[in-house]
């Protein structure tokens, strides 16, 4: 760095998480630093050189600040070349578009018809719904309707988080992935980071107001009428809202949690405190990493035994009755959403696995 150059970080994000405790970043980039340092970005608007920047630092803070060191710290995080995303269909979407399913009026909204659902359930309790009350459960035909009606209303989960985070003006990206043994489908908001603590709670947790309107509108049209295909959709979206407490994996409520806790890499935290526990190398831990890592323990052998015990046997099942029921569009469908989905599972599961191998390297 120039000693002379007059360097400008004004373009930089900064945001109190904390007691002395700042994101900074622009974009998709991120690092956390403490108060000192967003005082030297915040010196470092374009007016001033580096030197001048220290001395403003030392005489208002009284810290001495290797300011040029930092910049170059900055740019070896990747926080001084502005990122230029590929366009995407959501980046379309401004805040202006879809503030409003956030606004105090939307939240009232959403608070009656939780009240005429809760009223309807109370007033007919047919309405609830369970796998028992659907006649149709023990057919093909349901298992081809509920593995289409969830990808449906899972596309209508991930659309609240994309509306979320346009509400707060970041950006957002859809894609498949895979958690442990499940597929998928998440919304990247990695410029969440950007934005007040308080308000991130908005983009964590828009899945599940998604789902939740769903099944209270569902349980109020039950009340009038008793249509299957809407009690399947209030069904999934139950389903839904419980996998996401599911949060051993990074579900909406682990990154609500980890916001909560001020755990940034709460999962990564908790990984490193078990290694060194196994071996025998105890390190400091903040007590929210210490008790989420055995809960991360126990979920994940459950998982990987709800996999074993459940999923693979459910599979094999239902390949064997499709082959047996064979001809016929049940079916047909059942074995085609059967294989597409282990096989987009596989490939992405692979994908993973080797960019973790190049990453250890």
């Amino acid at each position: 760095m120039v000693a002379d150059v007059r360097t400008d970080l004004s373009f930089l994000s900064v945001v109190a998480d904390g007691p002395d405790d700042y994101v900074i970043g622009y974009g998709e980039t991120f690092v956390n630093v403490p108060g000192v340092a967003a005082a030297v970005i915040a010196a470092l608007d374009g007016t001033r050189t580096a030197e001048e920047a220290r001395a403003r630092v030392l005489a208002e803070h009284g810290v001495d600040v290797d300011v040029a060191e930092f910049v170059t710290g900055l740019e070896g995080a990747g926080l001084l070349s502005r990122p230029r995303p590929r366009p995407n269909l959501w980046d379309r979407i401004r805040p202006g578009h879809v503030a409003w399913l956030f606004s105090r009026p939307a939240h009232a909204a959403l608070l009656l018809l939780t009240a005429a659902a809760v009223a309807a359930a109370v007033a007919e309790p047919r309405v609830m719904p369970g796998l028992s009350s659907l006649v149709w459960s023990d057919s093909l035909t349901f298992t081809v309707a509920f593995a289409v009606g969830s990808w449906i209303l899972v596309l209508v989960h991930e659309l609240g988080h994309i509306a979320a985070a346009r509400s707060l003006g970041v950006r957002a990206e859809l894609s498949l992935g895979t958690r442990l043994q499940f597929l998928v489908v998440q919304t990247r908001i990695t410029g969440i980071w950007g934005v007040p603590r308080r308000a991130r709670y908005r983009a964590h947790l828009a899945g599940m107001r998604a789902d939740w309107f769903v099944v209270c509108a569902g349980t109020c049209v039950l009340y009038a009428a008793d249509l299957p295909l809407v009690r399947l959709a209030v069904l999934i979206c139950l389903s839904q809202i419980a996998w996401q407490f599911l949060f051993f994996m990074r579900t909406d409520v682990y990154y609500a949690f980890a916001n909560a806790a001020g755990d940034k890499n709460l999962m990564a935290d908790a990984q490193a405190y078990l290694r060194a526990a196994l071996a025998r190398r105890p390190v400091p831990a903040r007590r929210s990493v210490r008790v989420y890592a055995w809960f991360l323990v126990v979920g994940r052998v459950l998982g990987l035994g709800f996999f074993a015990l459940y999923t693979v046997p459910i599979t094999v099942t239902l390949v064997r009755r499709a082959v047996a029921e064979l001809p016929g569009w049940p079916p047909v469908a059942a074995l085609a959403l059967l294989a597409a989905g282990w096989a987009v599972y596989l490939v992405l599961l692979g994908r993973r696995l080797v960019t973790s191998l190049r990453r250890g390297r």
